[in-house]
């Protein structure tokens, strides 16, 4: 089974406190070694200055080692080291102290080279049985050319002691302080992902039918309270997504249900009492009617959600806003004429603006409200389209004479199926989506939509669009 994160964090923890301890373990093994023999050699170096300072004059002649050196009484007075012992300039031991009995200190051939360039020579040494002992050689000048070398040597037990006592300590209590500080960041994790596993608890007990539900803030802003707020900002995104798909599914049925009832009310009337073939061909005709705008509907319902989905790519190019403006006052045109709708255009500016955006989607906005003024507008009225640049924004306003819409009807007339006349909206075919859509383009290219209006009067359908467009990283609706 993979590990809890609880798990891996003791893991990492101990590991590292594993790592902790034996790097300063060895950090301060080397660094007490390093100073006791140090320590062991300024002292080795103090008595070889020493006796270096004495007559050593008198034992040039000796010929035998004498347990003693009975010229030179400093020897026997201080107790400097363990053994003491002067090499003549032929190489013979003129001189020891009684500590080294029937032995003699050994001189190598590295101490004999650094002797002869005047230098002291450190070194470790086994002697006698394995006892360790750290061994000075140090060379006096003499006038007549060749030195004496006095050997200085002190038993390494002393230095050695804390080394054993310093292991002894890292074995035993390293172990016990890492299991120790591990059970520590056992718990210690627990205590801080105590948290993590209250917010598992609450999000389970999340679903569709609660989406409402919202984690309780918390008042510290470290990760566990951006965690609360990511999710609860999912959260949103998903109650908001459930509404739509809610209120897709609540619209489409809604809309559906009347030309379905018609069609079937239609077809079973006709079937029970049609007697010719004329009767037979106003309901199939009246079914048409019914199929096409169900049609409609349908179409419209998918372009909404897919351009609130934001899965509705747009195509980005520079044109001429006054060609676009020109088409859609040639359509407006054609749609105002059976209903004697005068439809006109209004440019103020001084040279053709140039914009960035999908001209085919902006058509499509501009003419759903042309389209929705000339639906409102009553026989003999007129639909004027103005064109003005401000502020590198270009504003196109739709106005007409139509009806008017009731102040408490202004801020939902951007709502799916809201109709402030359903009569008459079914009667002139309309979905009641087409201003849904056109204030989702012009958000889709960094713009707005804004409405006035006066009841017997008329609106004005203003469309404020950047002649930039919208920003790089927006590429859908």
């Amino acid at each position: 089974m993979p590990w809890s994160i609880r798990q891996r964090l003791t893991a990492w923890y101990s590991i590292s406190l594993i790592l902790i301890l034996l790097l300063s373990g060895v950090f301060w093994y080397l660094h007490l070694s390093r100073s006791l023999v140090a320590q062991a050699d300024t002292r080795l170096l103090e008595i070889g200055v020493e006796l270096a300072a004495s007559d050593l004059e008198t034992l040039e002649g000796a010929s035998h080692v004498a347990p003693f050196c009975e010229p030179n009484s400093l020897i026997r007075r201080n107790p400097w080291a363990d053994h003491i012992q002067v090499v003549g300039p032929e190489g013979n031991i003129s001189c020891h102290s009684p500590s080294l009995g029937d032995q003699h200190l050994p001189l190598s051939a590295e101490a004999l080279t650094s002797s002869r360039k005047g230098k002291a020579f450190f070194e470790t040494i086994t002697f006698g049985d394995d006892e360790s002992l750290r061994l000075l050689t140090y060379p006096t000048a003499r006038d007549s050319g060749l030195p004496i070398l006095i050997q200085v040597a002190t038993d390494m037990t002393s230095v050695e002691k804390p080394f054993r006592e310093l292991l002894l300590i890292l074995g035993i209590f390293s172990p016990l302080v890492v299991i120790v500080l591990s059970f520590a960041g056992w718990f210690l994790a627990k205590k801080a992902l105590a948290p993590v596993g209250r917010i598992i608890t609450q999000v389970n007990e999340i679903d569709a039918t609660n989406l409402t539900q919202r984690l309780p803030k918390v008042t510290s802003d470290d990760e566990i309270g951006r965690l609360v707020d990511t999710f609860n900002s999912m959260l949103d995104r998903l109650e908001e997504s459930f509404k739509k798909v809610r209120q897709f599914t609540g619209d489409a049925s809604h809309e559906l249900r009347t030309p379905l009832a018609i069609l079937q009310g239609e077809t079973e009337v006709c079937l029970r009492w049609a007697k010719d073939l004329e009767e037979y061909r106003q309901t199939l005709e009246s079914n048409l009617e019914e199929i096409n705008r169900m049609g409609r509907i349908i179409e419209d319902l998918l372009t909404l959600s897919k351009e609130e989905a934001g899965t509705a790519p747009l195509v980005l190019e520079t044109f001429n806003l006054t060609d676009l403006l020109q088409d859609l006052y040639l359509q407006g045109k054609t749609l105002g004429e059976p209903r004697d709708i005068d439809v006109l255009l209004k440019m103020e500016v001084s040279e053709d603006p140039e914009m960035r955006g999908d001209k085919w989607r902006l058509h499509q906005m501009l003419l759903n409200i042309v389209a929705n003024g000339i639906k409102y507008t009553p026989e003999g009225g007129s639909v004027k389209i103005t064109l003005r640049v401000e502020n590198e924004c270009a504003v196109v306003a739709v106005s007409d004479t139509g009806i008017g819409i009731e102040p408490e009807h202004l801020s939902h007339v951007f709502d799916r199926f809201y109709r402030t006349d359903e009569a008459r909206n079914r009667s002139e075919g309309g979905t009641g989506l087409g201003l849904a859509i056109a204030r989702l383009i012009a958000r889709a290219h960094n713009g707005r939509i804004t409405v006035e209006s006066e009841i017997g009067k008329g609106s004005t359908f203003t469309c404020y669009l950047p002649l930039s467009g919208p920003p790089e990283n927006i590429k859908k609706l």
